[in-house]
């Protein structure tokens, strides 16, 4: 008598999924392979991607899919494929143009200067997603220090723990949405047309290599793969998605992959207190870099003085970069008149005062100002925003408190929404945090995807749509 051929069980959905008494230790073992603890508080997206999986492999029972993956290493081959699910793969060239002029005007010349007797530049971006960030990196050398490299060795390396990311990335073809906003005459120069979309030209790719790497897991700095000793490293958007042990092991990590006085780019919702203490942040106009301290910068010679800093131009929102200028010295100014006595009522402590300290570096003199500016306008919604921030980045009191201040004087303040939603996922807050991330997108949603947005030092609406995106994906039906 011949065996009725098997039939697949029925997958039973994302619903039941998380319902499975199997699902929390799945849970648990994925964010502790891939540190993805940003689905610790989405169970019904994380169920959506499983299903996915279970669904192509016409398997149903949860407990058996836990065991299968708990017998490959991340590099597996069902892990990778739950991987490429899980993953954001959204983004674009040049994009957060700001950090990138900051590389231009200040990280590179330093480290041509640093580096004039070897010869060589090693730069990693770290959680590259399908490589236009890698990319960026070697366009802008090119067109902007292409006689200063001459016979240097240079790498840019791009990494990341999605294989299916990667090969695109060797591919080095991408649609018009990635290549979004570039002005048509960069397009040209940079790039071939290939069928629907655009691929990097062979001359922007030959310093530039992919590799696996799993940030929460491989031990860094390696020095046996070559993933050590970089001048630059860009880890940008992807601490967000860690818990603060991960991203703690991994910010000693990254500072150890730099040499000393080395450079470390990061998303602009991964500063804070940690940060400062293990780098030197840096401001620059539009952006902040964070060095590695050199023990032997004394014995180097001084970068240029601060005014030939001060002297670039904030760069305009565009990846048009401008040619780099020879610095040039401020005139000086003439004598100015006693200046008048202000109003009465007058706060001797403005807006303006706190950023342009922040911008100098000088976060403690701004914590005070803020503090001070505070007491003096209560009804500032801005200053009470800036105080939050500040308090953050120093580690100091707790930022919930002005954060909800400036909400509750400015409900429609997005960038406090947000980044409340932020503070409140970070100290497990977890419901609260997605209440905050859809305040956040509903207070933007009528507004045009180019329009600045309040304080974000040059963030549009459409970017930080794309930012509140990766926190309330999946969750939209207990929205």
């Amino acid at each position: 008598m011949n065996a009725r051929p098997s039939v697949p069980l029925p997958v039973p959905g994302p619903a039941a999924i998380a319902r499975d008494p199997h699902f929390a230790r799945l849970k648990s073992f994925i964010i502790q392979r891939t540190g993805l603890a940003y689905y610790a508080d989405k169970d019904l997206a994380l169920a959506e991607r499983i299903n996915r999986r279970l669904t192509d492999r016409g398997q149903a029972d949860l407990g058996a899919y836990h065991r299968a993956l708990a017998d490959e290493s991340v590099r597996g081959t069902e892990m990778q494929a739950l991987i490429n699910e899980l993953c954001v793969g959204e983004t674009f060239f040049f994009r957060y143009v700001e950090q990138f002029e900051a590389l231009r005007v200040v990280a590179v010349p330093e480290c041509l200067r640093r580096n004039a007797e070897t010869r060589t530049l090693r730069i990693w971006s770290a959680g590259c997603s399908i490589g236009a960030e890698a990319y960026t990196l070697e366009i802008l050398l090119k067109r902007h220090f292409a006689a200063e490299l001459d016979g240097w060795r240079v790498l840019i390396l791009g990494t990341d723990i999605n294989r299916a990311f990667l090969d695109q990335a060797r591919r080095g073809v991408y649609g018009d949405w990635s290549l979004r906003g570039l002005p048509a005459a960069l397009q040209k120069d940079c790039f071939d047309s290939a069928g629907n979309g655009w691929s990097v030209k062979p001359a922007f790719r030959a310093w530039t290599r992919f590799d696996m790497v799993n940030l929460v897991e491989d031990t860094l700095p390696d020095f046996s793969r070559g993933i050590a000793g970089f001048d630059i490293i860009l880890c940008r958007n992807v601490m967000i998605y860690f818990d603060e042990p991960t991203r703690h092991r991994l910010i000693g990590n990254l500072r150890d992959s730099l040499l000393d006085g080395g450079w470390l780019v990061v998303g602009h919702a991964e500063t804070g207190a940690e940060m400062n203490a293990a780098f030197t942040p840096v401001p620059v106009p539009g952006a902040t870099l964070y060095r590695k301290p050199d023990p032997l910068a004394a014995r180097r010679p001084p970068p240029p003085p601060a005014a030939d800093m001060t002297a670039v131009a904030p760069p305009p929102l565009s990846p048009v970069l401008p040619p780099p200028q020879k610095p040039c010295r401020p005139r000086k100014a003439p004598a100015a008149e006693p200046a008048a006595a202000p109003p009465p009522g007058t706060p001797a402590v403005t807006l303006a005062t706190v950023t342009a300290l922040e911008d100098a570096g000088e976060l403690a003199a701004a914590l005070e100002a803020c503090t001070t500016l505070t007491r003096e306008e209560p009804l500032n919604s801005g200053a009470h925003f800036h105080l939050a921030r500040l308090q953050e980045e120093l580690g100091v009191g707790d930022p919930l408190v002005p954060y909800r201040a400036a909400l509750y004087l400015d409900p429609d303040f997005a960038l406090a929404s947000y980044h409340l939603g932020l503070a409140c996922w970070r100290r497990g807050k977890l419901a609260p945090a997605q209440r905050c991330f859809r305040n956040a997108r509903n207070a933007i949603a009528r507004l045009d995807g180019d329009a600045p947005v309040a304080e974000g030092r040059g963030l549009t609406v459409q970017e930080l749509n794309g930012m509140i995106a990766l926190w309330l994906d999946g969750e939209e039906g207990g929205a």
